[in-house]
């Protein structure tokens, strides 16, 4: 405690020979004390007022306890902000940290292994896919491993028209999007890619076994970033013009 809020010769008190006297006494110097510490009225009790009547009602007692829950659930709250802010740090460290494996690739297979496999881990999904709309028939070379080739339409489909990317907290059956791991997926992240001017839309899907593991109401920057990023290191492997 600082010089103000110590007892009077408390280094000369033992342990039982602080009395309430004496706390009184320091309290009457020292009244702005729940000012400086509002946390104490969370644990303080209030006292009983004598009742006019058996029908008068203590507000004051109630207004005080009801202040006391208003503070814990207010103490409460900060320390779920807190909690999110150290999770959302801890996801924006990984992103970047996903970025520049991406960069590290040797060649558009290993960028390709990267997002796909490499990613899982550091993601902290189970599956992560690559799908690009097409006729399955002209698109055989491409459709292998993590990347998959969806009938036209299918990413409007599952986002809506125009939307860049969707957090489903239950995913549903979408074995066109994850082969032979559809039946473990439970949640997942969806972001558009975009590769340039007369290719066909594609679709970044990030899978977890946890429903739940991504929520509607979780932002999307990071993964719009992320996805931002993977399409460009695509177009640049391709040699594909932007515009």
């Amino acid at each position: 405690m600082s010089a103000p809020d110590r007892l009077p010769a408390a280094a000369n008190l033992g342990a039982g020979e602080l009395d309430e006297a004496r706390v009184i006494a320091w309290l009457k110097q020292h009244p702005d004390l729940l000012v400086r510490h509002p946390e104490l009225c969370a644990v303080l009790l209030p006292p009983e007022r004598e009742p006019v009547a058996d029908n008068v009602t203590d507000l004051q007692r109630i207004m005080v306890q009801r202040l006391q829950g208003q503070l814990a659930r207010a103490n409460q709250v900060g320390v779920a902000l807190i909690d999110a802010g150290r999770q959302n740090m801890s996801i924006t460290a990984r992103v970047h940290e996903a970025v520049l494996m991406l960069m590290e690739a040797a060649s558009f297979e290993h960028l390709v292994h990267i997002a796909t496999q490499d990613w899982t881990d550091l993601l902290d999904v189970d599956v992560i896919s690559l799908c690009v709309e097409g006729d399955p028939r002209q698109m055989l070379g491409l459709a292998s491993g993590s990347v998959y080739v969806l009938p036209p339409g299918s990413i409007d489909d599952l986002l809506g028209f125009a939307v860049p990317s969707l957090l489903r907290a239950e995913s549903g059956v979408a074995p066109g999007i994850y082969g032979p791991a559809a039946d473990l997926v439970q949640s997942d992240a969806l972001a558009r890619l975009h590769f340039g001017p007369g290719t066909p839309p594609a679709l970044l899907a990030l899978g977890s076994r946890d429903k739940g593991k991504f929520e509607p109401e979780h932002g999307t920057e990071l993964l719009n970033f992320l996805a931002g990023v993977l399409e460009r290191s695509i177009r640049a492997w391709l040699n594909l013009p932007r515009q």
